[in-house]
């Protein structure tokens, strides 16, 4: 009987023992929790700072680390930067001495041009050039554009902006452009082309507290004979070209706006007076025409 009452308590006994087990593996964590809360709960309340999140070393480790982009990342695992390509954001650039080599010669600017990056109006301008200045043509045309070249490389303008010959009045004179001092644009365009078509003619007379050569817009050209024939005749093939209103030449006038010949003046009293030394030439200013 003794064994039997025995191996009744037994049981119970034993599974006291494994229901206390089990509820001290369960309470434990969440007294654990209870203890942290009641922490962040004292240091609230004694005014401390807020509880701070919890996270895992791995990934506080992660957040600290700086961001590394592409070259760097590559580059920390031994390997070479990437390479960014911009061959879609650039044209290829043109073989230079080629089109160099097939430079015709030099044209001229019948006013102020565009230069377009092709042989078509919807392309970009990319400089523009002015009346008179000289361009390198490569002898390639494409429609209405001829090939020029500028600043090294081939670009296009319409070909009927070009000239072969020079325009009148472009280039300075080789002599000096003092007397230009003050001159109106027509005025100069006249000094510079008869200087270049008569290199010879060494003095000019520009301004002056005088009619017409006070407000810049008459130029004295000093000759004498045949060659001053040869000047007024120039001239007057030219005078749209040059914006001439008037010229006198040995005590004569012609004025092109009332009549196509030459008339005569009275006698001032003198051989410069009465223009048989010298070309007076009066322009409108800024008529000329290109």
């Amino acid at each position: 009987m003794a064994d039997q009452r025995h191996s009744k308590h037994a049981a119970p006994r034993r599974r006291t023992r494994k229901t206390r087990s089990l509820t001290t593996r369960a309470i434990l964590p969440v007294a654990g929790l209870l203890t942290v809360a009641g922490a962040a709960g004292a240091a609230v309340l004694s005014g401390g700072a807020p509880p701070v999140e919890v996270r895992s070393a791995a990934a506080a480790t992660a957040a600290a680390a700086p961001r590394q982009d592409v070259f760097a990342a590559s580059a920390s695992r031994g390997q070479a930067p990437a390479q960014v390509s911009r061959s879609a954001e650039r044209p290829p650039v043109p073989n230079v001495g080629a089109v160099e080599e097939k430079i015709e010669g030099l044209r001229y600017a019948t006013g102020d041009i565009e230069i377009h990056a092709d042989a078509k109006s919807s392309s970009p301008v990319l400089a523009n050039v002015e009346y008179g200045d000289s361009v390198d043509i490569t002898g390639e045309t494409n429609g209405k554009w001829v090939q020029i070249m500028h600043n090294g490389l081939p670009r296009w303008v319409e070909a009927s902006t070009l000239s072969a010959e020079e325009p009148l009045g472009t280039a300075p004179c080789a002599s000096g452009s003092g007397v230009e001092n003050g001159l109106r644009p027509d005025t100069i365009k006249v000094h510079r082309a008869v200087c270049a078509k008569f290199p010879s003619i060494a003095s000019y007379g520009g301004m002056a507290n005088r009619g017409e050569h006070g407000t810049g817009q008459a130029l004295d050209i000093m000759v004498s004979g045949p060659v001053g024939d040869e000047v007024a005749a120039y001239l007057q093939a030219n005078r749209a070209e040059l914006g001439i209103e008037y010229l006198i030449w040995q005590q004569r006038i012609w004025r092109p706006s009332t009549s196509g010949a030459w008339r005569g003046m009275s006698d001032r009293g003198g051989a410069t007076a009465n223009h048989m030394d010298h070309v007076h030439v009066t322009t409108y200013g800024t008529s000329a025409t290109r």
